[in-house]
C-alpha cells in the first residue's frame, strides 16, 4: 500500500512543481515554497518506505539510521539550491531554516502516514 501512496504522491508532487516552475509560482507566490517542502520531507519518507519494504539493503538500516538519511537528503537540497540559484539570497538563513523546518513537518507526517498505512495493511492481510 506504501508503494501505491508513493507513486501518486510522487507524480502529484512533480506535477505541482513542474507547474510552479514553469510559470514561475515560487516567485509570484512566495508561501507556496512552504507546504513543497513539507510534500517533499512527506515524499522522502514515502520513498524510504518503499525501497525499504523491497527488500533492499535499506531494510536492515534502523529508524535512527533512516532518520539521518532523510537529514542528509534534506540539508543537500538547501545545497542544491544554493548552486542552483547562483549562490545565497540576502534572506538565506532564514528562508534556508524555514525550509529545514517544513521539511521536518513533512518528515513527521510522512512517517505518521507510513505507520498507518503498514497497520492497515496488516490488517487487510
Amino acid at each position: 500500500m506504501v508503494h501505491v501512496f508513493t507513486i501518486i504522491f510522487g507524480v502529484v508532487f512533480a506535477t505541482i512543481h513542474i507547474i510552479a516552475e514553469w510559470v514561475r509560482l515560487y516567485w509570484h507566490y512566495p508561501w507556496l515554497d512552504m507546504p513543497m517542502h513539507v510534500m517533499g520531507g512527506l515524499l522522502a519518507v514515502l520513498i524510504l518506505s518503499s525501497l525499504r519494504q523491497m527488500r533492499t539493503p535499506l531494510r536492515l538500516l534502523s529508524r535512527v539510521w533512516l532518520a539521518l538519511i532523510l537529514v542528509m537528503v534534506l540539508l543537500a537540497w538547501e545545497g542544491f539550491g544554493i548552486y542552483r540559484f547562483g549562490g545565497m539570497k540576502p534572506d538565506f538563513w532564514t528562508d534556508s531554516i524555514l525550509d529545514l523546518i517544513f521539511g521536518m513537518v513533512g518528515i513527521v507526517c510522512g512517517y505518521i502516514l507510513v505507520q498507518a498505512l503498514e497497520k492497515v495493511e496488516a490488517i487487510t492481510k
